[in-house]
């Protein structure tokens, strides 16, 4: 039985564990088996977070808060959470494994994903020109012209992001004027390679095996147009992660999880909820992160108050983990972040007898995947393909997508995307542990 479980490793989360383990509560956090780090992970330069006068890249800021929880004694899990009853006295959370954990207080921080156009094509055009995130995937789109969809100021940093490979890019905007902040207007209006389409809505998107244009409809005249780019990126908002607890937790009209006034209680004694999953208006890092703090001390005061209340210098700890368990992290089950990964066979010409990485700096998966065979001591070759374009196009290859981290294993099979559990069975099956 555990004081805390925190299912959620954003900004929200691993500040809640820190919180919470300086508080001597032992969280366990439930990191996820893939979107590890939360959505800062596929960021660029984060100028605007306290502490980094000179700014910060977004997996790094998330690597240094993760260490601090770390530091004080959290315990990270590197699985999804496949369903919660919050219910009782005694919280259950089901993990990916099959596994049950046992919980007198949950934080609930599983943060926003990613909102999708709702086109048809989109779902068989994802990974092959369609993406969510221009900082993993931008490299794929060397000197060709590409989308972003989009007005915020996630738009434009994807925008200026791509601007180091592409060639031009549309940014495609519903409407006259953009909802960024000014500084991310000047430098996107300075940039030769940023084109704005204005008043215009993606009717649909164009290709059969891969993306080759956007059907674009005039909100004002109604006329439709054809753009021809090889490449769209879409960053049109988020919706909070609310599937595992939808039915179990009052909802606001927004679709977030209800808190009662500036605490982060829940309608269910001992759940609480923090970060982007209970904020329609501001989603930041560092409110994310200060709702974090909330939710910790508000789980502190609920424990103290039960007369059940066992320390954890006394109480006995859960059982150990797996070892498949122990070395990794990630935040909730997700379909379209921590669906399985794409299997597949082929690039038998980059065999080796060596893995290789397909990745990039700025990926929070590769880093994530490195991590992991660096810490099972399997060596492996590191290929960066925003710095190398000939590797780029052989990821893209080997795949057929434009995703990574893509990682190839000695016998020529393949992982696109890949969870921990994913390349450990592949690991154990190639007698490479």
């Amino acid at each position: 039985m555990r004081d805390l479980v925190i299912i959620g490793s954003g900004p929200a989360g691993f500040t809640a564990a820190t919180y919470a383990a300086r508080a001597n509560l032992a969280p366990l956090v439930i990191a996820s088996s893939v979107a590890v780090g939360g959505e800062l992970v596929r960021t660029t330069e984060v100028e605007n977070f306290p502490g980094f006068p000179e700014g910060v890249m977004g997996p790094d800021l998330m690597e240094h808060i993760q260490e601090q929880a770390e530091r004080f004694g959290a315990e990270i899990v590197y699985d999804d959470v496949t369903a919660v009853e919050l219910g009782g006295e005694v919280k259950r959370i089901l993990l990916g494994n099959g596994r049950t954990l046992e919980a007198r207080t949950v934080i609930v921080a599983t943060g926003a994903a990613y909102r999708k156009l709702g086109l048809a094509d989109e779902a068989r055009l994802s990974g092959r020109g369609i993406s969510w995130c221009a900082t993993c995937d931008g490299a794929f789109f060397r000197n060709r012209e590409v989308a972003v969809v989009g007005g915020g100021d996630a738009a434009l940093e994807e925008a200026l992001f791509l601007t180091r490979f592409a060639s031009k890019v549309h940014v495609v905007h519903r409407r006259d004027t953009l909802r960024a902040s000014k500084i991310m207007q000047e430098r996107a209006f300075a940039n030769d390679k940023i084109t704005f389409i204005w008043n215009a809505t993606v009717s649909g998107v164009l290709g059969t095996s891969e993306v080759e244009g956007l059907a674009l409809t005039d909100v004002v005249s109604g006329e439709r147009r054809i753009l021809d780019v090889a490449g769209v990126f879409v960053a049109i908002g988020h919706d909070p992660r609310i599937h595992l607890v939808q039915d179990q937790l009052e909802l606001t009209r927004e679709g977030t999880i209800a808190v009662q006034g500036r605490t982060s209680r829940t309608n269910l004694p001992g759940v609480f909820a923090a970060g982007d999953v209970i904020d329609p208006h501001y989603r930041q890092a560092v409110t994310a992160a200060a709702s974090g703090a909330v939710a910790a001390l508000d789980a502190e005061r609920y424990l103290a108050a039960q007369t059940t209340f066992a320390s954890p210098l006394t109480a006995e700890r859960s059982p150990a983990l797996p070892d498949s368990l122990e070395p990794s992290a990630g935040s909730i089950a997700v379909p379209e972040i921590g669906a399985k990964a794409k299997e597949g066979s082929g690039g038998s010409a980059l065999s080796s007898t060596r893995i290789r990485v397909f990745g990039a700096d700025w990926c929070g998966d590769c880093r994530r995947t490195k991590k992991q065979l660096t810490d099972l001591a399997v060596s492996f070759e590191y290929i960066d393909i925003q710095r190398d374009e000939v590797a780029a196009a052989q990821a893209r290859e080997i795949s057929g997508r434009t995703n990574i981290p893509v990682v190839v294993y000695p016998d020529g099979s393949h992982h696109v995307e890949p969870s921990n559990a994913e390349v450990e069975a592949r690991l154990r099956a190639l007698a490479l542990l």
